[in-house]
């Protein structure tokens, strides 16, 4: 069981040895289990010289100063059922597709300990409280809007599992991004943790391989929309390959690469509601995969949400002029 903890020490190796992170945090604390120790490197409560780390296997010196501060770990919290509207799109004995709109965070997690999708599915399919994750197979961003689809059986969990590990799951999305992208394309760099900010991602040699596809669908003066699929499935990899290539998409500030939206020519109106769309206008928008009882391929779709379809309709009626 992880426990409450609060620990400091210097590391007391020979000066001319290293060890693990993980390793040393075992000998250092003989109650916790090393599973548990890896959770909490990994959840960031660990730091080395006054910098979190969040590497089991980083190498830890001769003096180097470790502080493992956990404050509360999700075996401790109450799960509290939640009635939360959720937009089902589907339904059966074995799964559930849903739409799941944007700034709605997925996961419980250490700031989110209420009102997310998991607080609803424990409210609204009391077996899923039972399940693994509630039955949730997969995730989208709080303020990525679209599809996902939740287990409502041990087996269909554990199926959902093994086809997004085998890639069996298709997925496509909608998003409207900055400038001009003329031609379809397809982006297949590695990615990885950002070395200055743990909380998001980028490009670059030492990362996991990616590969992202996208086709255009409208090109407007200055945003194009683009239609997203993807080989991999990398925390945050739409957003962090389209910025890579110069297109981030519109309303992301996490990812932006310093590129800002060109208002120029637009109406008061059009200014005045672009400025103030307040996430990625990325959406979840198709779903297809192999049924894990009747082994049929099934395909879902669902239109982006009102803000995107308001967004689209502005840049059309701008061009139009």
């Amino acid at each position: 069981m992880c426990n409450l903890i609060k620990l400091n020490f210097l590391v007391s190796l020979s000066k001319l040895k290293y060890s693990r992170l993980d390793k040393i945090l075992v000998q250092n604390t003989s109650l916790v289990s090393r599973s548990c120790i890896k959770k909490w490197i990994l959840l960031g409560y660990v730091s080395v010289n006054n910098v979190i780390v969040t590497i089991p296997k980083k190498k830890i010196f001769f003096n180097d100063y470790i502080s493992v501060n956990v404050v509360k770990d999700f075996q401790f919290i109450e799960i509290k059922k939640e009635n939360i509207f959720l937009d089902i799109i589907f339904e059966d004995s074995e799964i559930i597709i849903l739409n799941k709109p944007f700034n709605l965070v997925v996961h419980l997690g250490y700031g989110h300990t209420s009102g997310t999708l998991l607080n609803a599915l424990i409210f609204h399919y009391k077996n899923n409280f039972m399940l693994p994750r509630a039955g949730i197979v997969h995730r989208l961003d709080r303020n990525t809007s679209g599809l996902l689809v939740v287990a409502r059986t041990i087996f269909a969990y554990y199926y959902l599992i093994n086809l997004f590990k085998q890639r069996q799951v298709i997925k496509e999305y909608d998003a409207i991004v900055i400038g001009r992208i003329e031609y379809d394309g397809t982006i297949n760099v590695p990615i990885k943790r950002n070395i200055h900010n743990r909380t998001m991602m980028s490009v670059g040699i030492g990362g996991k391989p990616a590969v992202t596809y996208y086709k255009v669908i409208t090109i407007f003066r200055n945003y194009t929309h683009i239609r997203v699929s993807m080989e991999t499935g990398r925390m945050h990899q739409i957003r962090v390959h389209i910025s890579s290539i110069l297109h981030p998409i519109f309303g992301d500030h996490v990812y932006s690469r310093g590129i800002k939206p060109n208002f120029l020519g637009y109406s008061k109106l059009t200014y005045n509601f672009l400025l103030k769309f307040s996430r990625p206008a990325l959406h979840a928008s198709m779903l297809q995969f192999l049924h894990p009882s009747t082994r049929k391929l099934q395909n879902w779709m669902v239109s982006p949400p009102i803000d995107m379809v308001q967004l689209l309709h502005s840049l059309y009626s701008e061009d139009m002029k």
